[in-house]
């Protein structure tokens, strides 16, 4: 069944290239859809658009970005950086009880963290995570409101490069994103124990795109016997000049006089996502006295 829309606003998308991942609200009065612009790519920026279901005005709960947050790997901005809707779906139960908010989890660059909107002002709410500053990866494994509606409980999964996934339950201020009670640990792989026995440490780092000594050249692609056939269908291409990240990994091993010989890991991007999280691969590398580098270009 087809079902037209029109956007609410001038500043509401128009034109959809898909749209996928539909949750109505518990009320079934307004539907939350996940869409593109364009063509969708695995990995490409998402808006979050909501259908009044009644009059069939769709508005722009959250928008596509087309640039990241200015600084968003530095230790103050991470927990309330947001780049941008990278997510495959939604949840079975995105939306609040009183279908105020939609919850979502998002790549922020190499991190991967849940968030939640305020659909009718727009307003994104970054909650307070169980790591803080040091988040990885924390995302929500399962959500209940309370009967009150002014704080919920979420079972939350946190992981990093050190430590396997531990699970925890969390009390937040729907409001204000703050614990309403301290996070209850259920299942922890405790990182300040050191879990991972053969890697030391992580850090994420910026690498500004400057780093070259002289600039790429840019390709076209049309440059191709019968470009004019296709120079209608493709969309046009972008770049941005904002800094890429990269995650190193260091092994609990003294590195030889030399420094520690590095495996260089080129996956994420542009439209993949090389995550902060556990992996087994990663402590094979290490054990055998490898630094690791993986390299985000989204």
């Amino acid at each position: 069944v087809k079902v037209p829309l029109e956007p609410a606003t001038d500043a509401d998308e128009k034109s959809f290239g898909s749209v996928r991942s539909l949750r109505f609200s518990p009320d079934g009065k307004q539907l939350a859809f996940l869409g593109t612009r364009e063509v969708v790519t695995h990995g490409t920026c998402s808006f979050l658009g909501v259908v009044d279901w009644a009059t069939k005005r769709v508005s722009t709960a959250v928008a596509v970005k087309d640039e990241p947050d200015e600084g968003y790997s530095n230790a103050d901005k991470v927990e309330a950086a947001f780049n941008g809707l990278f997510t495959g779906s939604l949840s079975r139960n995105a939306w609040s009880t009183d279908g105020k908010y939609v919850f979502f989890d998002s790549q922020v660059g190499s991190r991967v963290v849940w968030k939640y909107v305020n659909v009718s002002t727009g307003a994104i709410v970054s909650p307070k995570y169980v790591d803080g500053a040091r988040v990885a990866i924390e995302t929500v494994l399962d959500r209940h409101d309370s009967v009150l509606g002014n704080n919920f409980y979420a079972l939350v999964s946190v992981s990093s490069p050190t430590r396997a996934p531990s699970v925890y339950l969390v009390s937040i201020d729907t409001a204000s994103g703050k614990y309403a009670r301290s996070p209850i640990a259920i299942e922890v792989q405790d990182e300040a124990e050191g879990t991972s026995p053969y890697i030391k440490d992580w850090q994420v780092y910026s690498i500004p795109t400057s780093v070259s000594d002289s600039q790429p050249r840019r390709l076209s692609v049309l440059d191709f016997p019968g470009q004019d056939l296709l120079k209608d269908l493709l969309i046009p291409q972008v770049s941005s000049t904002a800094p890429f990240e990269a995650t190193l990994l260091l092994p609990t091993q003294e590195p030889p006089s030399s420094g520690y010989p590095v495996v260089l890991e080129l996956h994420g991007g542009p439209h993949g996502n090389a995550p902060v999280m556990y992996r087994g691969m990663y402590e094979y590398f290490a054990a055998l006295g490898f630094a690791v580098v993986t390299v985000n270009y989204r």
